[in-house]
């Protein structure tokens, strides 16, 4: 090993904390699947923003300071998993039966979980608010990508700019996602009339997007065109409009989607165009006045549930119809599968990740972590992916992303999705100098691998976190191997996840968070 065996052991520490149970108070209340008791979440120095404030995310210089000190426990909802019969029409529900949805935070099959209804207000997480991150895009802005094939380097230790960091992403309609190959997956919505083809005018002043008014056959799998424009209406009336107005929209009487529903299920067509021409008239009234714009300004911190959906939008367009690809790819001794995003938000509350900051994930996958970061805390967020086809989708997952950011009026970190080897690729070496978060998802990594990480680690700034599903010291179950290596360099805290973290297991896993110390 590099360092002197004789120097003091990695100092851990553990502190438990019971799980709070968060009842389900409203039939939009979190759904996650039934799994058994997790363990006590273990927590250390770990900080939770408890909610954003009464005002919708405007935060006073006042309001900071009188700010309560952030609570040192996060919180784990658990709900009842709601089963969907195969023949309930997701697009229709009857005035007296109760919405009947997709498990959007259990188990996925081939799309990525989301939800708008699956935190309600009082529950909706945040980061704490960054003051200093401005969420509205301003014209002429672009938000950066790169997918590292046409990067151009280092100057100075920063990144340079390239075409691919001003391109303004390529989006997939969802009308795209129900026609060709993929028709024969589709139902008419309205049994007897040709198929719609409708707009969602979203809160930013790009054009709206198309989707065509089918149903899945198999309602769990495959995407799902009514529950993206429910959870889109949603989300724009809870995050993007004045609260009274919010209030009415969300009717369970004669709200928007309840009124589109109710549409769907008198098989009216001609109703149905009516209220989403209507719902998208006042938005576009909303943000000629300058409302929208008022309150995407006072936004300092983006909700969870917004995340959640428009990540989940990015995913389902461009990674779940190539879900079967990745499960056959070669080399995959290494990988691990995903982390979910309320899990990354859970990371990111406790590592402190913010919009002056760099965040490195190395082996990204197809980019879901990066781009979380990118979009929810407005960080320059870069990842590196060994696997070809994964990287490849990494990619044009960025450049959806970045195209569907605009749509929700949302400004993005700089992204830079890179292909290669993290052990070999001389960017990846410059950025965590300056890096300070990195994440590695090290549960199947060798020993030699996670040594040579660690001697990457050495050049990591003081005060750089380093977030793993392995323990790089002497307490992880792979044993002492990298005692020696880490001693007098990180303090090391052991955390669990929570149940329905991961992609590949339901109860809560451990996870630990180096930082360096000296």
């Amino acid at each position: 090993m590099f360092l002197n065996a004789n120097k003091p052991k990695i100092r851990t520490k553990t502190v438990t904390v019971p799980v709070k149970r968060t009842p389900t108070t409203t039939e939009s209340a979190p759904r996650t699947p039934q799994t058994p008791q997790s363990r006590p979440v273990q927590l250390n120095k770990s900080r939770s923003y408890s909610g954003p404030p009464a005002n919708r995310y405007q935060v006073t210089s006042a309001q900071t300071k009188s700010r309560e000190p952030a609570r040192k426990s996060l919180t784990v909802s658990h709900a009842q998993k709601r089963k969907v019969s195969p023949s309930t029409p997701l697009w229709a529900s009857s005035d007296d039966e109760s919405e009947e949805e997709d498990d959007r935070l259990g188990k996925r099959q081939k799309t990525r979980p989301s939800s708008s209804s699956t935190e309600p207000t009082h529950l909706n997480r945040t980061l704490e608010p960054d003051l200093r991150r401005r969420v509205r895009i301003r014209e002429p802005e672009t938000n950066g990508t790169s997918n590292g094939t046409s990067e151009k380097g280092l100057e100075n230790g920063k990144p340079t700019k390239s075409k691919a960091a001003s391109r303004r992403g390529s989006l997939v309609h969802g009308l795209a996602m129900s026609q060709g190959d993929e028709a024969k997956n589709y139902k008419a919505a309205f049994p007897g009339h040709k198929n719609l083809i409708v707009e969602l005018q979203y809160p930013s002043t790009e054009s709206p997007e198309k989707f065509e008014a089918v149903e899945p056959l198999d309602t769990q799998e495959g995407y799902n065109p009514p529950g993206d424009i429910w959870n889109c209406i949603e989300e724009i009336i809870q995050h993007y409009l004045p609260p009274e107005l919010a209030t009415e929209l969300s009717s369970d009487t004669e709200g928007t989607v309840r009124l589109l529903k109710r549409a769907v299920h008198k098989n009216s067509p001609e109703d149905f165009q009516a209220e989403l021409s209507k719902f998208n008239t006042l938005i576009r009234d909303r943000l000629s006045d300058g409302t929208i714009p008022r309150i995407i300004d006072s936004m300092h911190a983006i909700p969870l549930s917004l995340v959640k959906c428009i990540t989940a939008q990015s995913y389902n367009r461009v990674v779940s119809p190539h879900a079967h690809r990745l499960r056959k790819v070669k080399g995959k001794e290494t990988t691990y599968g995903e982390l979910l995003t309320p899990f990354v938000h859970k990371i990111f509350a406790q590592t402190g990740l913010n919009s002056s900051h760099v965040f490195v994930d190395l082996g990204s996958g197809v980019g879901n972590v990066v781009l979380q970061a990118a979009l929810q805390t407005g960080a320059e967020s870069w990842g590196i992916e060994k696997m070809p086809l994964a990287a490849s989708l990494g990619s044009k997952q960025a450049s959806e992303l970045q195209a569907r950011a605009r749509l929700w009026n949302i400004s993005l970190g700089a992204i830079h999705l890179l292909a290669g080897d993290f052990l070999e690729t001389p960017e990846i070496d410059a950025v965590l100098r300056r890096a300070d978060v990195v994440l590695v998802n090290n549960k199947v990594f060798g020993e030699k691998l996670n040594n040579d990480l660690l001697q990457k680690f050495l050049d990591l700034k003081d005060g750089c976190k380093v977030v793993s599903l392995e323990s790089f010291g002497g307490g992880a179950k792979q044993g002492v191997r990298h005692e020696q290596a880490i001693a007098g360099l990180f303090d090391e805290e052991r955390h669990e996840s929570g149940t329905a973290s991961v992609s590949w297991a339901g109860e809560s896993v451990e996870y630990f968070i180096a930082t360096k110390a000296r």
